[in-house]
This record gives structure tokens, sequence and C-alpha cells, in this order.
């Protein structure tokens, strides 16, 4: 083969595996990103829950809390309840068998 066409196709050769190794790197920083996103999202939903329970446990011992959450702790209130109902009637179907 004639040495032109060599060093054209070593050109070419090289050219591709920068793409590639671009493109690679590109994509490992894109994963990276977006696991970070994830990652403090779902702190972010932790956070909210935590929020939410620190609410309701001052609900609890105070009775107070602003007007628009009462509703919602007032269901949180019944469906514990309903829980706990709920535990004792398996409790009992689990004592007759």
């Amino acid at each position: 083969m004639n040495k032109e066409v060599l060093d054209d196709i070593g050109r070419v050769i090289s050219g591709a595996a920068d793409t590639v190794s671009r493109k690679t790197g590109e994509i490992v920083e894109l994963t990276r990103l977006k696991n970070q996103i994830y990652n403090l999202e779902r702190e972010i939903k932790r956070d909210y829950a935590d929020l939410g329970k620190m609410v309701y446990e001052q609900y609890l011992e105070t009775g107070i809390v602003d007007e628009a959450l009462l509703p919602i702790c007032q269901g949180i209130t019944k469906k514990e309840g309903l829980v706990e109902q709920y535990e004792g009637e398996i409790e009992c179907l689990k004592k007759v068998h």
C-alpha cells in the first residue's frame, strides 16, 4: 500500500478513537450528574417526610397546627387508629386459628 493511504487510514482511526473517547467521557459525566440529581431528590423527599413528621408530632403534642394542615393531621390520626384496629382484628383471627 501507498504510504499516503496508510497515513490517511491512521488519521481516520486516530480521529475515530478521539471521538469515541470524548463521547465516552461525556456519557460518564452525564451519568455522574444524573446520579447526583437522583440522590439529591431522594434526600429532598426524606427531608419533606421528616418535616411532615415534625409538624404532625407538634400537632399531637399541642393540638396546634396551621389551619391548612389540620385536615391532613386529622386524617393521619384517623388512619393510625384504623391501623391499630386492623392489627387487633388480625391478632384475634390468629388466636382463632
